[in-house]
């Protein structure tokens, strides 16, 4: 289909450019992050006081998955298959393996049956511009974000001044469904050496009986399928207490792994963790 919205194309055309860890690493530091290179890998603080490589699914050696010397309260890293057996912990991923073998056949029944309604209903565009957004996107994040309880949307003017460096083709792909002429929801995501990260997706309420959220996804799983060399999606980590997004993730292709990691946490605040928030825990050390 084509469309013509301002600043956007036929889906078809959308690729993701695959990043270098330095590549990443210089657009985080753009985003203002605080970036630190160790041992031939960079790393940052995710979530604060914990560090992490940037590119989560980097496979490090045993040598290099130690944790840079800067204060921090705990820190993960994936190890090489190699080195699965020095493994205290694990990262539970929503992962696609196999990236190339992906149609139609990946999804549960009912799930065909909703991408199709999808496609009848909404238009998927590649959004190349921040045109858009600045219409039309602040209100489905806010839509997004009081349904689910995420996290809160900020200021419009925050998020107006964030659009440049959000659509940026070279770095990340924006992909967006139209209902009549509207925007019902969008999803980014980026590609760093293999492995391609699903990194945020926005609904509007509005949209949601509209299967824009599989038709999204799969769109994505193309964009990647047409780029070079991606070996591998990741749609986020384990969110174990809300059943109803695993079974959604489950049920078009991407199921739970456990990556192995090296991980340590402050024993005061492991303890706190498995006590108040047990789930946050899970999802950092892969215990629990």
């Amino acid at each position: 289909m084509s469309t013509t919205i301002e600043q956007t194309r036929d889906v078809s055309a959308a690729r993701l450019h695959q990043l270098t860890e330095g590549e990443l690493a210089h657009w985080r530091c753009e985003q203002g992050c605080r970036v630190i290179a160790h041992r031939g890998h960079f790393w940052m603080e995710r979530p604060r006081g914990f560090l992490q490589p940037l590119h989560w699914m980097a496979r490090l050696s045993l040598k290099e998955a130690s944790a840079p010397a800067v204060p921090a309260w705990g820190f993960r890293a994936v190890l090489a298959e190699s080195e699965a057996d020095a493994a205290n912990g694990a990262l539970p991923v929503h992962v696609l393996t196999d990236v190339a073998g992906y149609t139609l056949q990946n999804l549960s029944p009912n799930r065909r049956n909703h991408l199709r309604r999808c496609y009848k209903r909404a238009i998927i565009v590649e959004i190349t511009g921040p045109a858009l957004l600045r219409q039309q996107g602040y209100e489905v994040l806010q839509s997004a974000l009081h349904r689910t309880g995420y996290a809160r949307a900020g200021s419009k003017e925050d998020y107006l001044a964030s659009l440049d460096q959000y659509v940026t083709p070279r770095r990340r792909v924006v992909i967006g469904a139209l209902i009549d002429g509207r925007l019902g929801g969008y999803l980014a995501g980026f590609a760093v050496d293999g492995t391609a990260y699903l990194e945020q997706v926005h609904l509007s309420t509005e949209a949601l009986s509209d299967y824009v959220g599989i038709g999204l996804a799969f769109e994505f799983v193309r964009a990647c399928q047409r780029s070079k060399g991606i070996l591998e999606i990741i749609y986020g980590q384990h969110s174990r207490e809300d059943a109803p997004l695993c079974s959604f993730k489950e049920r078009i292709g991407f199921p739970v792994r456990h990556f192995p990691t090296r991980v340590r946490v402050m024993p005061i605040v492991a303890q706190l963790l498995r006590w108040r928030y047990p789930h946050k825990y899970y999802r950092l050390t892969g215990r629990g």
